[in-house]
Parts: structure tokens; sequence; C-alpha cells
């Protein structure tokens, strides 16, 4: 006997393929970001084997501002977003996934 999704409570959800579908982040990123349970900036970070201060820095900053960014449920700015890719050597798509 087969049933259907709809049998269970769940309905269809439309899906719309955009430009960033094939984005990808390095594994070593991900495992930094569940083990450590930081945010996927946060994890980016760390593998760059940089402090937070030291970021704040190169980026011209402060390091509470960093700290902002790398919140889990922040969604930096574009430009700084570029900034922070520019120095863990990423693509700005792989910070926002």
């Amino acid at each position: 006997m087969t049933l259907s999704l709809r049998y269970y409570g769940w309905e269809d959800v439309p899906y719309y393929a955009d430009k960033h579908d094939d984005e990808t982040v390095p594994g070593e990123v991900v495992a930094i970001m569940v083990d450590q349970d930081v945010s996927l900036q946060a994890a980016w970070r760390i593998h760059s084997e940089l402090s937070q201060y030291v970021v704040a820095e190169k980026l011209g900053t402060t390091r509470s501002a960093v700290s902002q960014w790398e919140s889990v449920d922040s969604t930096p700015q574009k430009k700084n977003r570029e900034k922070m890719a520019a120095l863990y050597g990423c693509r700005p798509e792989q910070l926002m996934l």
C-alpha cells in the first residue's frame, strides 16, 4: 500500500533553482561548525586560524562587530561578507549557506 505525503500532513513545496545552488563548504569548515557549535562565519575564521581581534584589525572594525557578524542569527551586510571572504580565501556566498 502506498501512502501519499499528504496523508501525513505534508505538502509539496515548490523549489526554484538559483545561481548559488552549486555552492559548497569544505568538510573541514563544516566539522568546525558542528564540533564547536559555531556559526558558518565563525567556522571560516577558525579554519583560517584567525582571532576575532585580528579579523577586526584587518577589516578596520571592532572585535565586537566581528562577534555580531558571527552570531548564529546574523546576516552580515554584503560588503562585510565580501571583506571576510577575501580574508578567509572563500567566496562570499560560502559564508551564507
